[in-house]
């Protein structure tokens, strides 16, 4: 018994550090993204927003408020769009790496029947998915990945990236282009509000879209029966 409340408290300790530790290097790294805008302006905020997409841990809108919150600011529409187009097209990138690095992979773990089956559920709900991972806090670069693991059409993915994405981007450029300060005060709680608000609503779409559809094919097979007198 008594060695156990020593290594215990080891753990605790390592623990505490690790967890110490990743603080120091979101800051390391963000410190290092606004360092990057500071020297490059946009061109920073595209290189920024492409790596996001596919493993870069810091969000582009961070850099989006500081660039639009700068003197001689550019303007809001080119700031969003840059980041837009950087992060969809990094969004490919994450893909790519997917399909030539995860997927293999998947394949060597786990069975081809496994495998299929969840391929054939990203496929149905791949759309949703992207979209909300493109819009909210959720980490992108997770469903950009998952995109090329399991094959997803990549023009599709893009697609609904730059619709998911650039909503994101020019709401956060102009809501600070016009409010300023006060934005980014309220920015992490109007964030989640309106994350919890869209996943809620995305939910219920998806429900009765789903049920619907299940609806329709019933009727449908009703009629085939009747009309072949089964």
């Amino acid at each position: 018994m008594g060695t156990i409340f020593p290594h215990t408290s080891a753990s605790s300790c390592y623990c505490g550090r690790v967890r110490g530790t990743i603080p120091l290097i979101m800051g390391a790294l963000k410190d290092w993204a606004f360092g990057l805008i500071q020297q490059y302006g946009l061109a920073g905020l595209f290189g920024v927003a492409f790596i996001e997409s596919s493993f870069f841990p810091v969000p582009p809108d961070v850099l989006v408020i500081a660039l639009l919150l700068a003197p001689n600011a550019p303007s809001p529409f080119w700031v969003a769009t840059i980041c837009t187009v950087g992060s969809v097209l990094g969004a490919g990138f994450g893909w790519i790496v997917g399909a030539y690095g995860g997927y293999p992979l998947l394949h060597r773990l786990f069975k081809e029947e496994k495998v299929q089956a969840v391929e054939r559920l990203y496929n149905r709900y791949g759309v949703y998915t992207i979209f909300i991972a493109a819009f909210t806090p959720i980490p992108y670069k997770v469903f950009t990945i998952a995109s090329g693991v399991f094959r997803y059409n990549v023009l599709t993915m893009m697609a609904v990236s730059i619709v998911g994405r650039g909503a994101r981007f020019f709401a956060v450029a102009y809501l600070v282009h016009w409010f300023g300060d006060a934005v980014v005060k309220q920015f992490d709680r109007a964030l989640l509000v309106g994350t919890a608000v869209f996943l809620v609503g995305a939910g219920i779409y998806i429900y009765y879209r789903t049920r619907y559809s299940k609806v329709r094919r019933i009727a449908r097979q009703a009629v085939q029966n009747e009309s072949t007198g089964e």
